[in-house]
């Protein structure tokens, strides 16, 4: 039987001129496929590690705030030291209190949030509160 008009010196011919992969190519799609799970694997311990940072500078903001906020509610009714209350709070919101200053009726205070990236180690957050100054 002859395909399409084609016969044995035709596959004959076709078998001798096929391209075949040269000797040195074999296996080059296993280093290929090696290294794409390799960089999938940097990618997903990239965007780990942003979205570690990301949520412990949200929990910085968060216990900057309840911190200052506290502190400032502390000054304001005369409840023993602003600065110890700040640091109570910043602790019960997984924080480290860094600074706390008094001025007048402000309180600002620094917190900072240890993560679990290697390359950065802590982030950090200020806040400020006190009484809302009135317009007259």
């Amino acid at each position: 039987m002859r395909m399409d008009g084609c016969g044995r010196s035709c596959v004959a011919w076709l078998r001798r001129h096929a391209v075949r992969p040269r000797r040195e190519d074999e296996g080059s799609a296993t280093l290929v496929g090696a290294a794409l799970v390799v960089a999938a694997a940097v990618l997903i311990g990239v965007l780990a590690a942003a979205g570690n940072i990301v949520l412990r500078q949200s929990q910085a903001r968060t216990a900057a705030d309840m911190a200052a906020l506290g502190a400032a509610s502390a000054l304001w009714r005369g409840d023993g030291t602003p600065c110890a209350v700040a640091a109570w709070l910043s602790d019960a919101n997984a924080g480290n209190l860094q600074r706390c200053d008094v001025d007048g009726d402000d309180v600002s205070v620094s917190v900072h949030v240890p993560t679990d990236v290697p390359f950065v180690d802590h982030v950090t957050a200020d806040a400020r509160a006190g009484p809302r100054p009135c317009a007259n």
